[in-house]
């Protein structure tokens, strides 16, 4: 559950997550999907989600993670086509080719410059 708190000398309201059990701070939302579908979201405190961090412990002991629940709102986009690798031939010891320049800009020339180029 979430609970807007007036924190001392802010001007807006923070939201802490309360256990849903005894509205104690601070508390973790625990979320549990079922393969047929069904999911339920607690917010607990320590006391209340310990058997539930108990379970987490003992699946990390033996190596297993849970799967991550299927996505059901969007297709699979299909992965951009790969590119073939471009084939390496042997080069002759020249220098590499060089890289053309970026665009130069034109110089910015002042009126004072302008008037000594006329002079001179």
């Amino acid at each position: 559950m979430k609970i807007q708190v007036n924190a001392v000398g802010l001007d807006q309201p923070v939201e802490v997550i309360a256990c849903d059990i005894d509205k104690v701070i601070p508390a973790l939302t625990y979320t549990i999907t079922v393969s047929d579908g069904r999911s339920i979201s607690k917010d607990l405190c320590e006391e209340h989600g310990g058997y539930l961090e108990d379970l987490l412990e003992e699946l990390e002991v033996q190596g297993s993670e849970p799967e991550p629940a299927p996505a059901k709102a969007a297709p699979a986009k299909k992965a951009p086509a790969k590119k073939a690798p471009a084939k390496k031939t042997a080069a002759p010891a020249e220098a590499p080719a060089k890289k053309t320049p970026s665009r130069r800009r034109p110089r910015i020339t002042s009126l004072e410059e302008i008037e000594a180029a006329k002079k001179g």
